[in-house]
């Protein structure tokens, strides 16, 4: 198969090979683009034209193996495990196919694609047809006791939709909320450079208000209404009318919902949160200079703590500065089951008979699936050179977490917690038989439901729960299957919904995450360096000064950042430009004053 892209169209010729030098052409397709379409990467685009092949000729690829040949790297890109939005999805829809990609090292098959695509109509576009080309915004608020909310709908003149709901995080009566909910609109019609806008309301006060059949009296509606006339004036033409409730029910359920359901609730529905109203205006802040006279110390200990980190000896003066995390957490999600794995090293444990110390765990992102091993000795060398040719073998990417910082890896590290912990409950004395235990911890742990998807490991990575003990002695369903090809026509049946299953979980996963995202990020107060800044390290056990004892000190240093990320990471190296070895997160590290 061959594909070729244009600036208005796309097409697709499959070729039927008798013998290796032999190319028979037995089918092409071509369409035009959309409006939005014309908008896409060339990558894209040559991603959404093997799609449209597939789709078309579905039969084909299901019955025969399709090789494409291409002179781009599509392969890698639609395999890629960090890949979001319609190239995940166009992705995953592909992988149901054995597509092998091949470098195109010959033109007479693509002049057959591009043939069909120079021959494809180009649309015909005229001024008077983009002067019709208007975007259409309904909107509604709703000011409920249990709070306020609002939704808008933003529809393209080729018919997509664009919903919004947004949970008003401060008190606002109705009319407000209507106000609040149209700048919210303008504002998004606007990051989309749209010019030509119809606004539909069914709040007669705020249609008429902007219309200035109405005169707003208040002073607060006096500057929402001045606020959405000057944000009006910078389209190109706009109009605004009211319409019945009826005719406006899909915005209004979106803020009823918003308004009603509280936050905290887990609902698949993304809720935007607005805590400042749309007129208030920013608070700011000026500096002033004053003469300090003898009596005004009031700075004294601030420049002091700044500078050597001494608090001041009265505990009233010096009040405890509390422990809050210094970068906003970022959520590592998978697309599909065993795609991205995080590793662990557990140790040193009690010795076994056979003198092992170790535990080995890895933990699937996505199932949450674990797998442990115990070893006797794990060796720096080991981890460094045999794992990462092994993996180099294997084209698999690693990512290492930096040190004396577990927040890093966080999906192993709670792996790591559930495990040792239902392995101190089973044992009783005799803690050296955790390797005996721990099979019967591992079943336990992939056979039990996750809070972030619902669902078992097992289940996600076999497509059906696994038949536990207490089903052999308690006859079920599935356990009473008599004959042969009932077992077979329910496991047929479990493999055919394994993908919706997944799907549902990675919707709750998702809504898991952003809400751990919420909650964790309202106590961040994130903090960053430059290149060239002289910074602190915090001194571990491994980093100690021999015979310092109680005078150790709590600081290491100074060292120069010499590289940053944007993970929250920073490599460093001494003041002669010696590197050090790992890099280092901001947490453990505090700028250097001279």
């Amino acid at each position: 198969m061959y594909l070729a892209i244009s600036e208005w169209a796309i097409s697709a010729t499959l070729f039927r090979c008798p013998s290796p030098k032999e190319q028979k052409p037995i089918y092409y397709i071509s369409r035009a683009l959309a409006d939005v379409e014309t908008r896409y990467s060339k990558m894209e685009l040559t991603a959404l034209a093997l799609r449209s092949a597939a789709q078309k000729l579905r039969h084909y690829f299901q019955t025969h193996p399709v090789v494409m040949l291409i002179d781009q790297p599509l392969r890698n890109i639609l395999y890629k495990s960090n890949l979001t939005g319609r190239i995940l999805q166009w992705g995953i829809e592909l992988s149901e196919y054995g597509i092998e990609f091949q470098p195109r090292l010959s033109m007479k098959g693509q002049v057959m694609a591009d043939f069909v695509l120079e021959y494809s109509r180009r649309p015909i576009q005229h001024e008077e047809q983009s002067e019709e080309e208007w975007w259409t915004l309904r909107v509604d608020g709703a000011s409920w006791s249990s709070g306020s909310g609002v939704g808008l709908l933003l529809q393209s003149p080729t018919g997509e939709h664009l919903e919004q709901a947004i949970r008003l995080g401060f008190p606002a009566s109705n009319n407000e909320a209507e106000y609040e909910v149209i700048l919210s609109g303008l504002d998004l019609a606007l990051a989309l450079s749209i010019s030509r806008l119809r606004v539909y309301s069914d709040s007669q006060l705020v249609v008429r208000h902007v219309q200035k059949e109405y005169e707003a009296k208040d002073e607060r509606m006096a500057q929402y209404l001045t606020k959405v006339r000057d944000t009006l004036q910078r389209f190109t033409e706009w109009t605004i009318e009211k319409i019945k409730r009826t005719k406006n029910g899909r915005v209004d359920a979106l803020a009823g919902i918003v308004a009603s359901l509280p936050i905290k609730e887990a609902i698949l529905l993304p809720i935007h949160v607005q805590t400042n109203p749309s007129v208030e205006k920013a608070p700011t802040c000026n500096t002033i200079e004053i003469n300090q006279t003898d009596d005004q110390e009031w700075a004294e200990d601030i420049i002091r703590y700044l500078q050597t980190s001494t608090l001041p000896e009265e505990p009233k003066q010096a009040c405890p500065i509390p422990h809050v995390p210094s970068k906003t957490l970022k959520p590592i999600s998978s697309p599909w089951p065993f795609a991205q794995w995080g590793m662990d090293i557990v140790g040193p444990l009690p010795a076994t008979t056979a003198q092992k110390k170790f535990l080995l765990v890895a933990t699937d992102y996505f199932s949450k699936w674990v797998e442990a091993e115990a070893y006797a000795s794990i060796k720096d060398k080991d981890v460094t050179n045999t794992f990462r040719n092994f993996c180099s073998e294997l084209n698999i990417r690693n990512s290492y977490s930096t040190p004396r910082y577990p927040q890093s890896n966080g999906q192993v590290e709670a792996t790591n917690k559930t495990l040792i912990t239902a392995l101190k409950k089973r044992l009783e004395q005799a803690k050296g038989k955790w390797v005996e235990k721990l099979p019967g911890v591992l079943w336990a742990y992939r056979t039990t439901p996750e809070r972030p998807t619902g669902n078992t490991p097992f289940a996600l990575a076999y497509g059906m729960d696994a038949v536990i003990p207490t089903e052999i002695g308690l006859p079920t369903i599935r356990t009473e299957a008599r004959r042969q090809d009932d077992a077979n026509a329910e496991l047929e049946r479990n493999l055919d919904w394994t993908d919706e299953v997944r799907e549902t979980a990675s919707i709750r996963m998702a809504d898991y995450q952003q809400r751990a995202v919420a909650h964790y990020n309202r106590k961040a107060r994130p903090r960053s360096f430059k290149n060239g800044t002289l910074v602190l390290r915090k001194v571990f056990e491994n980093t100690t000064e021999t015979g310092a004892g109680k005078f150790q000190a709590n600081w290491e240093g100074p060292y120069i950042v010499s590289k940053t990320s944007e993970s929250g990471a920073y490599h460093l190296q001494k003041l002669d430009g010696t590197p050090l070895l790992r890099p280092w997160n901001v947490s453990n590290l505090k700028q250097y004053y001279q």
